[in-house]
């Protein structure tokens, strides 16, 4: 009997996983892989890309029409975007950062790629700043907006709008770089559900999973910056007696605003 190579399927927060064959994008000019291979989405986006150079334009899988939510004001899975982000409607098609955004795109889409930027697998073998940065430059360029790394940054804000009705809400970003046992990396956005309030009620989507706002250790998330957000992603690998489990940890990194208007994703 031949064995099989011990291959591990991770679970990812932000990223497409390479094996998702639902959300991969179809790259300009390429054919399609085999004879027999049809397009699974029933509409592709077409994106011109900038960065990397030389990419050009590429295809985005989309499986329903992107729906605009307003500012995030408390925790609604069923309300939020018409319930898309829920099982009996595209929870599969919207990641973290399309709940993060309150947009559903139904494309799992990834910061910065609507605007021209591609995250590749290179940004992600870095360290937690040098992806942080990346991954936050490329939201900013998406319409969201710095804010900080503390909650302090949260208040200052609000208080340099000046009385004015906020108009949006915050978000968390927590990122993972590439590591031990081909871990490629990964990117994680929790939302914020009283931002015009005292910041201590937050929500997040992990993947194609359902809303919650528990943290990885299931505890309510009052401060990102402090949640648990430790994944065990299983065995390392099929041999007998060994019982390692990949633990990966994702570090959080900053806190952005999502402004009522002008957030472009896909």
């Amino acid at each position: 009997m031949t064995s099989r190579p011990f291959v591990r399927r991770f679970k990812l927060s932000g990223r497409i996983a390479a094996e998702d064959q639902f959300h991969k994008i179809r790259l300009s000019g390429r054919a399609l892989e085999a004879p027999d291979e049809h397009l699974i989405p029933p509409t592709i986006v077409n994106v011109n890309i900038t960065v990397p150079p030389g990419t050009g334009t590429i295809g985005v899988p989309q499986y329903g029409p992107t729906v605009v939510g307003g500012p995030a004001a408390g925790y609604d899975p069923p309300g939020d975007c018409g319930g898309n982000y829920m099982s009996y409607k595209f929870q599969a098609n919207n990641n973290c950062y399309a709940y993060g955004c309150n947009i559903s795109t139904n494309t799992f889409p990834q910061p910065g790629r609507q605007s021209g930027f591609l995250l590749t697998a290179a940004n992600f073998q870095t360290s937690v700043a040098a992806l942080g940065q990346t991954v936050s430059s490329y939201a900013v360029k998406d319409g969201l907006v710095f804010v900080g790394t503390a909650t302090t940054d949260l208040t200052g804000f609000k208080s340099s709008r000046q009385g004015a009705a906020l108009n949006g809400h915050f978000v968390a970003l927590m990122v993972s770089p590439a590591g031990d046992q081909n871990w490629p990396g990964d990117y994680h956005w929790a939302r914020c559900d009283n931002s015009s309030g005292p910041c201590d009620s937050w929500s997040q989507k992990d993947g194609g999973d359902q809303v919650t706002n528990f943290d990885f250790a299931g505890q309510p998330i009052t401060n990102p910056a402090t949640a648990n957000w430790t994944v065990n992603q299983g065995p390392l690998s099929q041999a007998p007696n060994n019982n390692q489990d990949l633990v990966v940890d994702y570090q959080f990194y900053c806190f952005m605003f999502v402004p009522a208007s002008g957030v472009n994703i896909i």
